[in-house]
């Protein structure tokens, strides 16, 4: 379901706010280190111009942004239910993208993800719980019918699918951790970022010294290195399950604890815990996907030397069968 301007604005003469990217900076890199990929978002606007609609009701008005900082998405929740009159109805809350799909505002993460469709309006739909159709079939299906549409439809005279399915609607989904870098870092190796996005959620694990075997131009050496010693159970690292216990913790957002006391790493990640990279080398990597691939040709090769022998030996032998036969 998607809906229109109504006609212009009484702001239109307005500029749209500029978006930009800001990453946090790191706590410090050396030259010749390899790059790291910050999490990055959007700058704040200094007012969201919205233009909402529930039923045949339109709204006009402005939603200040005081010292920078935005409105959380229970706040705004309640600003338009008390603009509309909502107390006792449940709604859902909607925009319409650039692109032109209805997407959902459920949350703090897509509530500041919906400023960049504000150029200079944000247009919201506001719908009763269960009665749109984005939230039974699935939200962003809009593209995919558009896509369908055309004189492809008119030529090959295709009908329009019908869905039978339903998708649950999720209120509180946000990324907690992903794995970066891996044209980057070495295969070994596993660089991890953990999202904590604002909350007081911990990090949910411990770390402890001990010590590494390193190869060095001197030969294999035992060095100081910093281990992870154990999982908090329901914390964030063990939801993710990119980190393991005995991991080895090689750098925190680019700088290498090598060299630094258990300490010194911990003050690091407690610096960067909103936005922590770190990079490990798991204690229980799995290689056997490696030496199958180094593996595959050989046998391939030794397979196909075996067929040429066994199909020469056949054309030998019924060569031989044959004027036997004649004789």
């Amino acid at each position: 379901m998607s809906w229109k301007s109504d006609g212009r604005g009484s702001h239109a003469s307005s500029s749209s706010p500029s978006i930009g990217q800001k990453g946090p900076g790191s706590s410090g890199s050396g030259s010749g280190r390899q790059p790291i990929h910050l999490h990055q978002s959007p700058k704040i606007p200094p007012f969201l111009q919205v233009k909402s609609k529930f039923d045949s009701e339109w709204r006009r008005f402005s939603v200040p942004f005081k010292d920078a900082t935005t409105p959380g998405y229970q706040d705004f929740r309640n600003l338009i239910e008390g603009l509309h009159d909502l107390h006792n109805i449940p709604f859902t809350l909607c925009y319409t993208s650039v692109a032109g799909d209805l997407l959902p505002i459920t949350n703090d993460e897509n509530f500041r993800k919906s400023f960049e469709s504000a150029k200079p309006t944000l247009r919201l739909l506001i719908q009763r719980k269960g009665e749109s159709w984005e939230e039974k079939y699935g939200y962003g299906t809009d593209t995919i019918d558009r896509k369908r549409k055309g004189i492809s439809v008119l030529i090959t005279g295709s009908k329009p699918v019908k869905r039978n399915y339903n998708i649950s609607s999720p209120e509180d989904f946000r990324q907690v951790s992903a794995i970066i870098d891996v044209d980057i870092v070495p295969q070994a190796h596993r660089r991890v970022r953990l999202c904590k996005h604002g909350s007081d959620r911990p990090l949910g694990f411990y770390i402890r010294d001990g010590m590494s075997v390193r190869v060095t131009q001197q030969g294999v050496m035992k060095v100081q290195g910093i281990f992870i010693s154990r999982l908090v159970e329901g914390g964030l690292a063990e939801s993710t399950g990119l980190l393991a216990v005995n991991d080895e913790v090689l750098e925190v957002n680019g700088v290498e604890v090598q060299g630094k006391t258990l300490d010194q790493v911990t003050d690091m990640m407690v610096a960067n815990a909103p936005n922590l990279i770190i990079t490990v080398k798991p204690a229980n990597r799995c290689t056997t996907l490696q030496k199958r691939a180094e593996e595959e040709p050989f046998k391939s090769r030794k397979l196909g030397q075996e067929d040429e022998d066994s199909d020469e030996d056949e054309v030998v032998d019924y060569t031989r069968a044959s004027l036997n036969g004649a004789r």
